[in-house]
């Protein structure tokens, strides 16, 4: 059976104990299985990763993994070692396994290293260095099947041609213990569709079992969107891949809406209406479904009029923890209806670019007004 998580991965976000309290009450309630914790944020997670948590920050970590514990998800607790094959490898595993060794002490069973967006070369030499590095934490855990891992070819597009020919993955296929489930994204970081196909190609190169990190809804990447439209483009039968992990806000609320519709026995209008979004918000809801859906054409000022009505009753009638979570997103996109409103109205130049350089940063206001200039 194809197991279900959540992953904790993403850039720009570091939540709070509560806040991954009310998503460990969702998977429960979805019947889903894992939540991995690995937030770029975490400076003990990655940029200053060689140090031990202090006190409370581990007893937050601690009371995250009882709470998972006592609702029935498996958490993993990740470690992003910034190694490169040009590292004392002893020195490194030494201060992998501190670090497991502080996890375990704090309860968590089950772990997961990330070897994902760093800048190194991606051949044999680093391949052969992080497979080292599991091999021990594989050992140190004492416990089967306790370890993940993403590796740093960890989609097609890194590996810069077929995945036959990645030098890293043949040396991780030849190293690493087929037991160990490797965390992919698919053809790319962000990937359109994912399907058994993609799976197969891949188990070409190496037999471990998949785990697909999927950035579907992922928005550190483009932080002026939000993704809450329905869970497209993912095809797979009962064993391929083992499991799908969703990265995607790191707003607790929208995350909920956001598993609600991977779990997907409910339509989305069902899971806006259960979490009391107004039923106006459907007339802006394709500007916010999903990275690969076409946005509507807007043309016309009482087409664009008729939209920028909705601002009142969405951004200050409605009331809600997850309107707070929305707010951001629903102001820059009447502030963008508002500038389209004025190009269309044929406002003069010199006013568009004062109104813009107060709403928009200075990289952005110069694409838009040389564009403007030149045609």
């Amino acid at each position: 059976m194809l197991k279900k998580g959540y992953i904790e991965g993403f850039y720009g976000r570091l939540m709070s104990l509560n806040d991954r309290t009310i998503l460990l009450k969702k998977l429960s309630e979805l019947s889903m299985d894992f939540y991995v914790y690995g937030p770029k944020e975490d400076p003990y997670h990655r940029s200053n990763w060689t140090s031990i948590y202090p006190k409370d920050k581990a007893i937050g970590l601690q009371n995250f993994k009882n709470e998972g514990e006592r609702l029935g998800i498996r958490t993993y607790m990740a470690l992003s070692p910034l190694i490169s094959a040009s590292d004392d490898l002893n020195k490194a595993t030494k201060a992998v396994l501190k670090k497991i060794k502080q996890f375990k002490k704090l309860g968590f069973t089950d772990f997961a290293i990330f070897f994902d967006d760093v800048d190194f070369e991606r051949d044999d030499t680093l391949a052969s260095t992080h497979a080292d590095i599991l091999c021990a934490v594989n050992e140190f855990t004492e416990k089967e099947n306790s370890l993940i891992f993403c590796p740093t070819v960890y989609c097609n597009k890194f590996a810069k041609g077929k995945l036959s020919n990645s030098t890293y993955l043949k040396t991780l296929s030849k190293k690493v213990p087929e037991s160990i489930p490797m965390l992919w994204t698919g053809k790319e970081v962000v990937s359109k569709t994912i399907s058994d196909a993609d799976i197969l190609s891949l188990k070409e190169v190496l037999n471990n079992p998949i785990i697909i990190w999927d950035n579907y809804y992922a928005n550190d990447y483009c932080p002026r969107k939000l993704f809450i439209g329905d869970y497209q483009g993912r095809d797979f039968s009962e064993n391929s891949p083992m499991g799908i992990g969703i990265n995607p806000t790191g707003l607790p609320i929208t995350d909920s809406i956001i598993l609600s519709q991977v779990e997907g026995s409910r339509s989305t209008k069902d899971i806006l209406r259960k979490n009391n979004v107004p039923d106006c918000f459907k007339e802006i809801l394709p500007f916010f479904n999903g990275p690969f859906n076409k946005v509507p054409a807007l043309e016309g000022l009482e087409n664009i009029k008729s939209l920028l009505k909705l601002s009142t009753p969405l951004c200050i009638d409605w009331k809600s923890e997850l309107q707070l979570e929305w707010a951001p997103y629903l102001w820059n996109f009447f502030i963008d209806l508002n500038f389209l409103m004025k190009l269309y109205k044929s406002e003069d130049q010199k006013g568009l670019e004062e109104w813009a350089s107060q709403r928009y940063s200075n990289p952005l206001n110069e694409i838009i007004f040389r564009r403007n200039t030149d045609n």
